[in-house]
């Protein structure tokens, strides 16, 4: 039962009660089967899970490597829960930023999946998060490859008009909105929503969520008219469904900034932003690099409006942010160093920029899905640092 109900709060994002009643179950796990039991790493499993969602990644990798521990132990190799406490693995990794090493457990947890006794559902979730890892890392054809594989298995466990297909069909999406092909991205967001929509009506949070998505891609395609149109429908849908702070919220938000900044609506954007990080740190408790990336977004507002310190200031935060919670050669790490350089820049901190355009530089351009926009901001960058650098010699 605390299980069951610690599930229903997470969905909710009422993390701190959804972790009570989790401890709850581990506690009662233990005393009931023993620390070394089946039923407790299930409990260590869902805990795990949760801080994921939380973005505390090292306790979400500790209780389900816990957990994968004792199903191991205790479990035969070809046992569901094994090769499911694998792939929940595979995702904190993924989630965290470790993408090469979650490729190489989720590899192994549908390799467990795929033997007799597992079941289709659970490995056609594996292949998904497969597939998510390789579109972080830039593989766009493997991950092209697996989404449609996965959509080929869905569609036969559940028909063409299922929450599932339309899952597929945004991550299909997602590789052609980041290889900047929006017409087909616009597309496979279409009919996700379509589908998503049909399946649950108007006024529901995943509806929302398929609104949020065909939004981004639509201002991308020169259509924000029609984008904000959405993204506010989904923000009506999703304060009232989940309150007013919820990360579903602060994502919507997000969109809706870049909208506005893009219109030149500054104190709109800013206040969307900002509003966005306050979400975020209030959800996660201060953790998590998504309050980076609020950060970060709110920083490009305030160079936008010339207020170049609080913008280094803002930089500067999502850094430390992104310290904490991401690997130091991770993207965004490299986004925000660049960022950060031309708000020095800007103001007049020649060498503090260079230093700052050319760290983020040196990030990006290993990276087989760096955006080219920040590449080529960060070389223009670099030599207008060096220019004027040479010239105050």
């Amino acid at each position: 039962l605390y299980q069951n109900l610690g599930d229903i709060y997470e969905k909710l994002g009422k993390f701190e009660r959804a972790d009570a009643l989790l401890q709850a179950a581990l506690a009662q796990h233990q005393s009931l089967y023993g620390a070394n039991s089946p039923e407790t790493a299930e409990a260590l499993l869902e805990l795990g899970l949760l801080r994921d969602a939380q973005g505390k990644f090292d306790d979400a990798e500790r209780y389900v490597r816990q957990a994968l521990a004792i199903d191991r132990q205790t479990l035969s190799p070809t046992h569901p829960a094994l090769a499911r406490a694998t792939s929940a693995l595979g995702k904190v990794l993924e989630d965290r930023g470790s993408y090469d090493a979650a490729i190489q457990v989720l590899q192994e947890a549908a390799r467990l999946q795929s033997a007799r006794g597992a079941s289709t559902t659970d490995l056609s979730e594996t292949l998904s998060e497969l597939a998510n890892s390789h579109f972080y890392t830039g593989h766009y054809d493997a991950s092209e490859s697996l989404n449609q594989r996965v959509l080929a298995m869905d569609r036969q466990l559940y028909g063409d008009r299922h929450p599932h297909i339309a899952d597929d069909l945004i991550n299909l999406g997602a590789i052609k909105y980041d290889l900047g092909h929006y017409p087909e991205a616009e597309r496979y967001d279409r009919d996700a929503l379509d589908i998503t929509q049909s399946f649950y009506g108007l006024n529901h949070p995943a509806t929302a969520s398929a609104l949020t998505i065909l939004g981004r891609t639509l201002v991308s395609a020169g259509k924000s008219d029609e984008a904000a149109g959405m993204l506010r429908q989904a923000l009506q849908v999703e304060e009232q469904v989940y309150g007013k702070v919820h990360p579903r919220v602060a994502g919507t938000l997000n969109e809706l900034g870049k909208i506005s900044q893009q219109q030149g609506k500054l104190d709109d954007a800013e206040a969307d932003f900002r509003r966005m990080a306050d979400i975020y740190r209030a959800v996660y408790s201060g953790k998590h690099y998504y309050i980076g990336i609020a950060l970060c977004n709110l920083g490009g507002v305030l160079v936008d409006r010339k207020d170049y310190s609080g913008a280094e200031k803002s930089f500067h935060e999502a850094l430390q942010i992104y310290t904490q919670t991401l690997p130091p050669d991770h993207l965004n790490v490299g986004i925000a160093r660049v960022r950060l350089g031309r708000a020095l820049l800007l103001d007049k901190h020649y060498a503090e920029a260079e230093s700052e355009s050319r760290a983020g530089y040196e990030i990006l351009k290993k990276q087989p899905s760096a955006p080219e926009r920040w590449i080529n901001n960060a070389q223009t960058d670099l030599a207008r640092e060096h220019e004027l650098l040479h010239q105050s010699m």
